[in-house]
């Protein structure tokens, strides 16, 4: 009998059943600089950095889905952002080219080819996928709210959707584009699509915002990518739950969302009509009890396996900080009580209790 790969264990996922048993994932973020024993700024500068992390990261974790993603201001950097890359933390930006609106104007839409470090990344995502066999691939382009925040600033674009909404409308539909062109060169190297909106969620922005200003831009996207025979995934950081109604309004197929939100809620909402991903907290990876991990691990099978649609993974990002015994250890307890069999068992004893 064959062997069961991760990519088999996505696919009965998204057919909402079961493999042998529900899949894992895990974004490892900053900690594959970690994993390589190099500084963050060499790894954020460095492609083949990206390349060695995913790679040593999937040898060490044998995780059943692997996303190629690097930093949120990847995108943005293609359209004019200069970036700050310091030895001890994430890119930040170091000027906002839009700290004068005016400059919007002479803004270009990139060149994947040649824009940025976007290049290196493309070139990463190629080799990704020519050397990963068995897991379920998928890259990340950012969204357009948060390349907006990379080139105008989170707290002038949250003022402008006050002083001078017309200014945000241009500005969405500049970055929407971008989010276009860059998220189509992901799909020709051959892997899924996922859009990371991280300055979208309601730990930062309002509801109304999010409403008014991104929610028609990310049924724009969703749209564009459909016409391609392409079913986007989205991620938002932090809070979401009093938009996730509008989230399962924009067509997407799968949602990965992090820990403070409610998964219980999104299942009652998505009634299995997506696919969810998360939602395990990432300071679980860096410290406390591992009783506890085991319990949140547990927890999230109970509320969102049954059914299948379920994919178990850290809910954002892990830390630089984060510890390969922890996360060595999230892998097996997530095997153990993900296996179908034990979900199936524990779901129909549920019920008789009911």
């Amino acid at each position: 009998m064959p062997e069961i790969t991760g990519r088999d264990r996505v696919r009965a996922c998204m057919k909402r059943t079961y493999a042998d048993r529900i899949p894992i994932g895990i974004i490892l973020g900053p900690f594959k600089a970690k994993i390589l024993g190099c500084s963050l700024k060499d790894y954020w500068m460095d492609g083949r950095k990206l390349l060695e992390g995913t790679l040593r990261g999937y040898e060490l974790f044998q995780q059943d889905s692997v996303d190629v993603g690097w930093d949120i201001f990847l995108e943005a950097e293609t359209a004019g952002a200069e970036l700050e890359f310091r030895e001890d933390s994430v890119p930040q930006v170091k000027v906002h080219i839009l700290a004068q609106k005016s400059a919007l104007a002479s803004l270009k839409l990139p060149n994947p080819d040649i824009s940025g470090r976007f290049p290196l990344y493309l070139e990463a995502c190629r080799a990704v996928i020519n050397t990963l066999k068995g897991p379920s691939l998928s890259g990340t382009v950012t969204g357009p709210w948060t390349i907006a925040t990379g080139l105008r600033g989170a707290q002038e674009l949250i003022y402008d959707t006050m002083d001078d909404p017309l200014f945000v409308e241009e500005l969405l539909k500049f970055t929407t584009e971008v989010t276009k062109i860059l998220g189509s060169r992901i799909i020709e190297t051959g892997l899924s699509l996922t859009m990371g909106e991280a300055a979208s969620s309601c730990s930062l922005i309002s509801p109304t915002i999010y409403q008014r200003f991104i929610k028609p831009h990310h049924q724009e996207i969703v749209r564009f990518f459909r016409e391609k025979k392409i079913g986007l995934s989205l991620h938002v950081c932090g809070y979401i739950d009093p938009i996730m109604e509008d989230l399962m309004d924009l067509g997407i197929v799968a949602l990965s969302l992090d820990s403070p939100s409610s998964l219980k809620r999104m299942v009652e909402i998505s009634q299995k009509k997506i696919a969810l991903v998360g939602n395990v907290a990432t300071s679980l990876f860096v410290s406390g009890p591992k009783q506890e991990m085991e319990t949140s691990v547990k927890e999230c099978i109970r509320v969102a396996a049954p059914g299948g649609a379920y994919i178990i993974s850290s809910g954002c990002e892990l830390p630089y900080n984060a510890t390969i015994e922890r996360a060595h250890f999230f892998i097996q307890a997530a095997k153990e009580h993900g296996k179908a069999e034990k979900v199936l068992l524990e779901k129909t004893e549920e019920l008789s209790r009911n």
